[in-house]
């Protein structure tokens, strides 16, 4: 018996054990709140604690691309007007934490050229409408005017079956600009 009682108790502590490695830390990353904008810091990974459960998962990954904001100002009437190539990859993971489901946020940089982080920041927006992104790069090199894009992650579930065929095409578009910018 008491051999039986002690494999029980190993199996217990074992399941323990795993059920916490199932669990994603949260050291290490940044927490965002609901309406407030943090620094954005290449490299860091960030979580954001799901308040409304019944959203559903709508978009894994987004990208950042300088050209849709600045273009390049050439001094030279010759030289051609080119588009900056500078893009900032998003993936979006939603995760099991110790404070419940969160979505983790990691970032790539795809191409330096015309990307500039300083005080470049991260907000997030959950409210009934869904949860979003939003990045902001205060300016483009030497350019003052700052570039703003809105990622939408998780939507209402009832919400997911009406996708226009405009909305489906432009998360294709994406998925498409995502691989191009990553070559």
């Amino acid at each position: 018996m008491k051999k039986v009682v002690i494999a029980a108790l190993m199996l217990c502590l074992g399941t323990a054990g795993f059920a916490q490695q199932i669990l994603t830390s949260l050291r290490g990353g940044v927490m965002l709140n609901n309406k407030q904008e943090a620094a954005y810091e290449e490299g860091k990974t960030y979580f954001y604690i799901i308040e409304n459960t019944d959203l559903q998962l709508y978009n894994t990954r987004g990208v950042f691309v300088v050209a849709d904001y600045y273009k390049k100002d050439w001094f030279g009437k010759q030289e051609p007007e080119d588009e900056y190539e500078g893009a900032l990859a998003f993936t979006f993971n939603p995760v099991n934490t110790e404070k419940g489901l969160a979505i983790k946020i990691n970032t790539e940089m795809l191409h330096w050229d015309g990307l500039d982080l300083k005080g470049a920041t991260l907000k997030v927006t959950e409210d009934e409408k869904g949860l979003r992104l939003t990045f902001t790069m205060k300016q483009c090199r030497w350019e003052k005017k700052s570039a703003s894009k809105t990622f939408e992650i998780l939507v209402p579930s009832e919400n997911t079956a009406a996708l226009t065929a405009q909305q489906l095409s432009a998360m294709a578009a994406k998925e498409l600009r995502l691989a191009l910018a990553a070559k």
